[in-house]
Parts: C-alpha cells; structure tokens; sequence
C-alpha cells in the first residue's frame, strides 16, 4: 500500500479543516508526515508500540501547553498538530507489524 503525505494522508484534509487552520497546527501534523515519509523512503518502519508510545508523550506535552504557554517555543497548536499526524499513522495501519520486525 502506497501513502501520499505531501499534503497530509489520503482522506484526511476534511480532518485538518475541522481544526481552526492554525499554520502552527499544520507544520505540526506535516513534520511528523515528512518525517515519516522521510523514514519510510530509507525502509525503516516504525512498530505501532513506537508509534503509540510518541503519541503518549506528544499528548501529555500538549496537555501542558494547551494552557497557551509555549514549550521550546512551540504553541500548543503545533503540538496538536503532531498528535493528531501520529494518530492518523495509526489508525492508516503504517506501522510494522510483529512478523516484519527481526528478534534477536
């Protein structure tokens, strides 16, 4: 299965327009899909643990920030913007499952 992440994932822009159009909340979501697609061209596959993992931490930073303090000089928006990237990785199936990642 091929993915598109120029402009976001496949059937996911009426997601994007649901929220305010922040610019923040979009560099946000685009980092982590360059970042993936960045990854992915190169053959890494993250497993979903990772994936899950990320969106646990990404969350919980945002919940600190989304008071309108930014972090690392991030606004909350851009955070958002990267939960919701992971979250759409997940829910698109992207992750590695545990027949395709080598035990040692």
């Amino acid at each position: 299965m091929e993915h598109v992440f120029d402009d976001g994932p496949q059937g996911l822009d009426s997601e994007i327009a649901g929220v305010e159009g922040s610019a923040d909340y979009r560099a946000g979501f685009n980092t982590i899909m360059r970042d993936y697609a960045w990854g992915a061209s190169r053959g890494y596959q993250p497993t979903e643990r990772q994936l899950v993992l990320a969106v646990i931490h990404a969350a919980r930073i945002y919940t600190a920030a989304r008071g309108g303090k930014p972090i690392s000089g991030r606004s909350p928006d851009w955070l958002r913007g990267r939960v919701d990237a992971l979250r759409a990785l997940i829910r698109q199936g992207v992750a590695a499952g545990p027949e395709s990642v080598e035990r040692e």
